[in-house]
């Protein structure tokens, strides 16, 4: 038995054996069958190669990356042609687009031209036209009075007629022509006038309701408003009783209720008067003429960031209420961004307090540390890194954008302005499109700049007579020379050329709030246009208007008669020769406010 399982055990063995054998000499032969191929398509893949390096240049091959950016490309144009033409093409296919049919969506593109249609002729309709030529357009503001608004109609700030109407507008706002104005403001949505009697108006669809077409609603009566500050759902009165007051943006339309006295704590002391007032989206700042200044919130995120300076948290703080910031600084002025507030002291030093998140506070590099400063700081960068010489500059004038920080420095001879803060929209004004600046920057087109007196054969520094932020655009009035006199005759308005006051812009242009053109922003200032649009002037034979500035000009401080002031609906005067009447002694000024620049004449006496 055993002999015959070992007999198996050796045949199946040899068996198998063979077997592997000739399974293994059959993948050697086959493995060297695939490596001869191998060698002669690589030879002739070499020769081919050969033949084409010598006479035809290299084959090309063509890369996956390739493929995939031209599949890309060829979408995209795909999607293009689609989007532009689909209308066209939607009468001779079978299906619609979107569940709409083509003339549905050919009636609603219709619609939109006819919108735009609408909207361009509305914008050339409301910019102020004349006769009169640029070179007479300080002539124009003098007898022009009014409140003129460049930027976004988006919430009838500028038409409240027509809300929503769109960006790019130059208009005069209804119901506020021939009016000479003490003070303007404007927020987001809602804005406020006060004329030379003292009636306060409103407007805008925060006012009105989103759509509600409406003129600005005279909601207050009183000639002691002296001056006015608008933050995001109130408008801030100052007047010459040295008294506070606020009024609710939101009226509906209609007449407001009795104004919110804002009471002192600590009272103002014996003859204390309120030089200055300023409003941030949700806080006011107060200076006085003893030097001190007092913040107020005006609703739960009124001091979210510190920007109160009253070294406490929110709980702590009384909303509507004016609290003495504590300090031994005596200040001459104080001004309020969206979240932070700068302050001035009378020799020149500058300290902010509340949100740093663009580097507005000037505290160097972004870290952790510094994005909320809840007490009066220096701002430290300002002095630092040797720009100016020890103990030979001081700051002479603060302002504060939504994010951006102004400061006007006196360094010897020279004068220089200064920013920081957010500047991606150019408002930093150096030329450079950054999101945030720790350390201030130069406008160089601002800075030690001098011009030439003629009468005292010496040069004097270009200096700045006004200064406004607001949102992500800045505007400023040069204090150059002008042949302006005061004249108390009235007579002089009627002199041409007059020279006036040189004014710039930069920052955000998305609404055509610096100048009403295409350009998204300016990262550097620039002269905007003049408020009016000449008519009627023959150009081509007169010397002069070949040298026509189309830059705007303000209308220096001057005595103007009354009857000078022209109808706007007639364009005409009064027709009197004698310059008889109330004179009133004005200036042009400019504000700047979300999305807008306005100019207004400013009754002064």
């Amino acid at each position: 038995m055993l002999r015959l399982a070992a007999a198996e055990y050796r045949r199946l063995g040899a068996g198998r054996l063979a077997h592997l054998s000739k399974s293994s000499l059959s993948l050697s032969n086959r493995r060297f069958i695939h490596s001869s191929r191998h060698r002669n398509d690589n030879f002739k893949q070499q020769e081919k190669q050969t033949q084409y390096d010598d006479y035809e240049g290299v084959e090309p091959q063509v890369s996956r990356y390739a493929m995939g950016a031209t599949m890309v490309f060829i979408g995209g144009l795909s999607y293009y042609a689609y989007s532009e033409y689909r209308h066209t093409f939607a009468k001779y296919l079978p299906w619609s687009f979107g569940g709409a049919s083509a003339d549905a969506l050919s009636e609603a593109d219709r619609q939109v031209k006819k919108e735009a249609r609408r909207q361009r002729r509305l914008r050339a309709k409301m910019v102020p036209a004349s006769s009169m030529t640029p070179l007479e357009q300080v002539n124009w503001a003098w007898t022009h009075p009014g409140l003129y608004v460049t930027g976004s109609n988006e919430y009838g700030l500028i038409d409240p007629l027509n809300p929503g109407s769109g960006v790019g507008f130059k208009a005069a706002v209804p119901g506020l022509e021939g009016k000479l104005l003490r003070s303007a403001a404007f927020a987001t949505t809602h804005a406020s006038a006060v004329d030379s009697d003292g009636h306060l108006y409103q407007w805008g669809t925060g006012f009105a309701g989103t759509g509600v077409p409406h003129r600005p609603v005279c909601t207050l009566k009183d000639s002691s408003i002296r001056s006015l500050a608008a933050s995001s759902d109130y408008v801030a009165l100052s007047d010459s009783k040295s008294r506070i007051r606020v009024l609710p943006a939101n009226c509906s339309g209609t007449a407001s209720k009795v104004p919110i006295d804002i009471p002192f704590e600590p009272r103002l002391g014996w003859r204390e008067n309120v030089v200055s007032l300023s409003a941030g989206e949700d806080h006011i700042a107060v200076t006085t003429d003893y030097g001190h200044v007092y913040t107020c919130s005006l609703g739960d995120r009124g001091n979210d960031r510190g920007q109160l300076a009253h070294n406490g948290g929110g709980d702590q703080i009384k909303p509507f209420v004016l609290g003495r910031i504590s300090s031994n600084q005596k200040f001459s002025s104080a001004v309020c961004g969206d979240r932070h507030t700068l302050f001035l002291t009378s020799n020149g030093e500058v300290y902010g307090c509340g949100a740093n998140d663009f580097g507005q506070l000037a505290m160097g590099n972004y870290n952790e540390s510094n994005t909320t400063v809840g007490k009066l700081t220096p701002l430290h960068k300002l002095w630092k890194d040797g720009r100016f010489e020890a103990g030979n500059a001081f700051a002479e004038r603060v302002a504060a954008g939504s994010a951006t920080s102004y400061i006007h420095v006196r360094n010897g001879d020279g004068l220089v302005l200064m920013a920081c803060g957010r500047g991606i929209d150019g408002q930093l004004g150096s030329g450079a499109l950054v999101h945030m600046q720790g350390s201030p920057v130069v406008v160089e087109s601002l800075s030690n700049k001098h011009e030439f007196n003629a009468s005292t054969k010496t040069l004097k520094p270009l200096g700045i007579r006004s200064l406004s932020a607001s949102g992500d655009h800045a505007v400023v009035v040069c204090d150059n020379q002008t042949n302006v006199e005061l004249d108390k005759s009235g007579a002089s308005v009627e002199k041409a050329p007059v020279y006036g006051y040189d004014v710039f812009v930069w920052g955000s242009n998305r609404d055509g709030q610096c100048i009403p053109d295409r350009r998204h922003r300016f990262a550097a200032p620039a002269h905007p246009t003049p408020l009016y649009k000449t008519i009627g002037v023959n150009k081509g034979n007169n010397d002069d208007m070949d040298q026509v500035p189309l830059r705007l000009q303000a209308a220096p401080k001057q005595w103007v008669c009354q009857s000078s002031f022209v109808d706007p609906a007639t364009e005409r005067g009064s027709g009197s020769a004698s310059h008889s009447g109330p004179k009133h002694l004005v200036e042009q000024v400019f504000v700047a406010g979300p999305s807008v620049t306005a100019a207004y004449l400013k009754k002064i006496n």
